[in-house]
């Protein structure tokens, strides 16, 4: 080899073990089974794809093409461009194939500062304009609650207002729809959630868990109170130790599933006049492991 075509080739392959170390690149090469040709000043290199790492490949009819100088690839390998950059933003990677191969690949050699935990909450922990006149001591989310979870460095999921969804904004259909009508509507919110949930677990995120609202009819985990009024099937308004209709959808989905291990928990909303925020906030604490 002459001087240049080694210098290429430590290149590439400092570039190839970066890619591989990435704890990512299993999941973010899933199913993708691509021959990838890399031509530096004119000479050819190849790649190829198992569906978990990068490998070197014989020279074979290429999927992908990639084009650039040695200088640039260089700079690639050295840190001092990002290669996502160079193939997106300025062009100095060139690329013949498709959108969609390109993206994929970039994305393999990008890294950040996130944690990867999330945790999904009750819509009106961030928004409590869907809650009853006098049922919420905030003007517009629970800043003590929030502010917690982004201390922590949780992604903070806002799953849907079922019964905004359902009922309106002021509830004007509550006790119209009733039973087996209202948890099919509920189980429609669940499903998103649902595929969210599916979603961060096949890339790898963890859940922290499900945050729901004691003792709400809908999002309440350990307690729930007027469910029987919301459902229809009873007058009664006082509190039991029983999940809220969305809660038991959810949870009815993910079980189906076959997703046992995913923690439900929560804590009670705060109303004008109450004074216990801090221990709620602790036991909030205790629930995601600050």
């Amino acid at each position: 080899m002459y001087p240049d075509s080694v210098s290429i080739a430590n290149s590439l392959m400092t570039l190839m073990e970066k890619a591989n170390s990435n704890q990512m690149t299993p999941i973010r090469l899933q199913g993708w089974f691509k021959v990838i040709e890399w031509q530096i000043n004119g000479d050819s290199s190849f790649w190829k794809s198992d569906g978990s790492k990068l490998l070197v490949s014989e020279p074979k009819q290429a999927d992908f093409r990639l084009k650039c100088s040695a200088e640039t690839l260089t700079r690639i390998a050295e840190g001092k461009l990002p290669f996502f950059i160079a193939l997106w933003g300025t062009g100095e990677v060139a690329f013949e194939g498709s959108f969609s191969d390109a993206y994929r690949l970039g994305y393999v050699f990008l890294s950040d500062l996130r944690k990867r935990r999330v945790i999904f909450i009750s819509h009106c922990w961030l928004n409590i304009n869907t809650r009853f006149p006098e049922g919420c001591a905030f003007e517009g989310a629970n800043i003590p609650l929030v502010k917690t979870l982004l201390d922590s460095g949780l992604g903070i999921i806002q799953m849907p207002c079922p019964e905004y969804e359902c009922l309106g904004l002021e509830k004007w259909r509550y006790g119209e729809i009733i039973k087996d009508d209202l948890r099919a509507c509920f189980r429609k919110s669940a499903e998103v959630v649902f595929k969210q949930i599916k979603d961060y677990r096949a890339l790898g995120f963890e859940i922290v868990g499900v945050l729901g609202m004691n003792p709400s009819p809908s999002c309440g985990v350990e307690i729930a109170k007027g469910k029987g009024t919301m459902l229809g099937t009873s007058r009664d308004t006082s509190e039991h130790p029983e999940s809220g209709i969305f809660i038991e959808e959810l949870q009815k989905l993910l079980i189906n599933e076959g997703i046992s291990d995913l923690r439900f928990f929560a804590i009670r909303r705060s109303l004008i006049g109450e004074s216990d925020l801090e221990e709620k906030i602790e036991v909030l604490k205790s629930y995601i492991q600050v």
